[in-house]
C-alpha cells in the first residue's frame, strides 16, 4: 500500500503521472511490491483523468 500511496501523491501533487514515471525510472532497485503499487496509482491517476496509458518501461542499453 505504500508504493500505491506514494504513487498518488505524486501524480496529485504534480497533477501528471510523468513525474512518477521518471521517479520509477530512476529507482528501479526498490522493492517489486512498491513498485507494483506505484505503477498501479499512476494507472489509476491516468485512467480517472482520462489520458493515455502507454507503455514507460525504461529501455536499458548495453
Amino acid at each position: 500500500m505504500a508504493g500505491y500511496n506514494a504513487g498518488r501523491t505524486i501524480a496529485l501533487q504534480t497533477g501528471s503521472a510523468d513525474a512518477g514515471h521518471r521517479w520509477l525510472a530512476e529507482h528501479r532497485e526498490t522493492d517489486s511490491a512498491f513498485i507494483a503499487g506505484y505503477e498501479w496509482a499512476l494507472w489509476d491517476y491516468q485512467d480517472a483523468n482520462g489520458l493515455v496509458h502507454g507503455s514507460r518501461t525504461v529501455a536499458i542499453s548495453g
